[in-house]
């Protein structure tokens, strides 16, 4: 797949002509060809330069374990509470699993309306965020827990709930001044703002899309959605999936 990319997030990719481009959000290790992957965190923006992250692994400024995770090179590193560097209705669809947890609820707003400018008319938006509702659900014992034989099985509902919800969740303590600097740029792996199914349809009511519902994992309008859909990012309550359409007429 060809694009133009300048690497710098405030001018547009110009999609080739009569390419269906398809956007995966913070795309993580989840990066497919045939996909523009976007990821705006350290690591991705890091394994551009594998001698540097060689370098602060010797010198311990970055974790040994982090060296050993293959990020794709060819990410497009942007910085998704910003303006999405694509132009007007040149995209067919965007795909986010576990992003807009991670924003504050006005960015993920933003983010939503930023991925409708970006589609064509008739295209798709896709999101999977963790379900609140199934957390509460665990919470109150209304569901069986799903953490067999992990360290969270042996929590107390609350403190599991908290844990779940992965609100400010707490770096490791070190001695490294320079890498819990680095920790404090990781904020945005904690999350900000938990949704339901109900209040995510809700919010892309609010943006304009139509035909918005709910789908099941692998249940898409998108083609090859199974290309960057993980289903345990879905299943036994692991996430819920909402789907919208772009008006073809506004």
């Amino acid at each position: 797949m060809q694009c133009t990319y300048t690497g710098r997030e405030s001018e547009a990719l110009v999609p080739p002509r009569n390419y269906p481009i398809r956007l995966n959000l913070g795309c993580g290790l989840q990066a497919p060809p045939g996909w523009i992957n976007v990821d705006g965190s350290w690591n991705a923006r890091l394994a551009k330069y594998p001698f540097l992250r060689r370098t602060l692994s010797t010198l311990r400024l970055l974790p040994s374990n982090k060296l050993e995770i293959p990020w794709n090179r060819s990410i497009v590193i942007h910085d998704v509470r910003k303006r999405l560097p694509f132009s007007e209705g040149s995209v067919a669809a965007v795909y986010a699993s576990h992003v807009l947890e991670h924003l504050y609820r006005e960015e993920g707003q933003r983010l939503i309306a930023e991925s409708f400018r970006v589609l064509m008319p008739g295209g798709i938006l896709r999101i999977v965020v963790p379900d609140l509702r199934a957390i509460v659900e665990e919470y109150l014992g209304n569901t069986a827990s799903k953490e067999h034989g992990s360290a969270l099985e042996s929590l107390r509902p609350a403190d599991k709930m908290n844990q779940r919800l992965l609100m400010r969740w707490p770096a490791p303590a070190s001695s490294n001044v320079l890498y819990r600097i680095y920790n404090s740029w990781q904020d945005f792996h904690s999350h900000k703002w938990m949704y339901d199914a109900d209040s995510l349809m809700a919010l892309f009511n609010e943006i304009g899309f139509v035909q918005v519902e709910q789908k099941d994992c692998h249940v898409s309008r998108i083609p090859g959605i199974h290309e960057v859909e993980d289903p345990s990012r879905i299943l036994d309550g692991a996430g819920v999936c909402v789907e919208g359409v772009k008006p073809k007429s506004l």
